[in-house]
């Protein structure tokens, strides 16, 4: 059975670029940090990915760290803020957990900035909250998702940078599902993104930290990566990281696959809802529910299919429960089975719309036959 991959949000394939420059870096030997030819040689295999990561982002190369993870870049942001004297820290309801579970660990005292019914992050409630802000309460830190994995909704960076830089506040941008998406013009003190989302290895991150922003490594050990991220740097990984920056083409695309599905069950599911349709989203991405379809019926029914999708993040997927973000936009009881996300990527064609298309007629008709 030929099988249909849509859901590139939890893990984009791996491009054959990549596995090609995977391949070349695990040959070479030295240990990056060794000052003979062999360490010389990894070591600039880990500068020429830098560039093309720090291009990617729209930074200075200088200012990036490689991490195991999306989610140690996040959680490092964090603790680099905590251990600098931030008392109180704001994050969005449509951040990913990797920022507000980390907040939790370290017992960071913290506030949830609510959502509009369409899932965008409440500008004008950030406002009014940091008006009066008093410096005797220590410096605030706030953290928001550039696009919500699951809805995909792109929120309002800009206007939150400007609110944060007027109280001399420390921003976290969470820019894992913005890269490679919609352009990286973000202005902000950390910035985390991830390799295997737009086609890299697993298990490879990077945090953008500005010159001025405080920094302090999860990890105890040697002095890599300008003392900010101690321990042996993964070569073959961030090798990998940076031929897939390279590969990243334009995936707007994906826009017109997006849009073509939607239509498509639209046609079929009258009382379908569109999680976020009336804002602006990642080309990429739909998150639906129908009331009378439980999503982890409709996701097995589908995989039997030949056709991957998901009901949301994929690190929360082992869990069986309500969207964070279907709750904080106060739409539960438009999924009351829960919800779909479908996401496209560098490899989606119309012919994977029309696999998906073709898939849910067939068990829709089968579940109205069983009613």
């Amino acid at each position: 059975m030929t099988r249909t991959y849509l859901d590139h949000n939890a893990t984009s394939p791996i491009r054959s670029e990549v596995i090609e420059a995977v391949t070349a870096a695990m040959a070479v030997e030295g240990n990056p940090s060794a000052q003979h030819g062999d360490g010389r040689a990894a070591k600039n295999l880990i500068s020429n990915a830098r560039e093309a990561v720090g291009l990617a982002m729209g930074v200075c190369a200088q200012d990036i760290v490689f991490t195991g993870c999306g989610t140690e870049a996040l959680n490092t942001a964090v603790f680099s803020a905590w251990t600098a004297g931030c008392r109180k820290m704001l994050f969005s309801y449509a951040d990913h957990p990797a920022t507000y579970r980390a907040a939790d660990q370290w017992r960071c005292p913290h506030e949830f900035i609510p959502l509009s019914e369409n899932g965008v992050t409440d500008v004008a409630w950030l406002k009014d909250r940091l008006k009066n802000w008093d410096e005797a309460d220590g410096r605030i830190f706030v953290s928001v998702v550039a696009a919500n994995s699951e809805t995909g909704v792109i929120q309002p960076i800009e206007q939150i940078a400007d609110i944060v830089s007027e109280v001399g506040g420390l921003l976290l941008v969470d820019a894992v599902q913005a890269l490679g998406k919609i352009p990286m013009t973000y202005i902000a003190d950390y910035i985390a993104i991830s390799a295997h989302k737009i086609g890299g290895p697993q298990g490879v991150g990077a945090l953008y930290m500005a010159p001025e922003a405080p920094a302090q490594s999860l990890l105890c050990g040697g002095g890599q990566e300008r003392r900010r991220r101690a321990g042996t740097m993964n070569v073959a990984g961030i090798a990998g990281f940076g031929a897939a920056v390279k590969a990243m083409t334009d995936l707007d695309h994906t826009r017109e696959l997006r849009d073509a599905l939607e239509a498509g069950l639209k046609s079929m599911e009258p009382e379908l809802t569109i999680f976020g349709e009336g804002v602006e989203r990642l080309p990429n991405t739909s998150f639906f529910a129908i009331p009378d379809v439980s999503s982890m019926t409709a996701m097995m029914s589908l995989d039997l299919e030949g056709i991957s999708v998901s009901t949301g993040t994929a690190c929360s997927s082992g869990k069986v429960g309500e969207s964070r973000a279907i709750k904080a936009m106060g739409l539960s009881d438009k999924s009351p089975k829960g919800a779909i996300r479908i996401s496209f990527g560098y490899n989606s064609t119309m012919a994977d719309v029309e696999h998906f298309l073709s898939a849910w007629a067939k068990i829709r008709k089968i579940k109205r036959k069983a009613a």
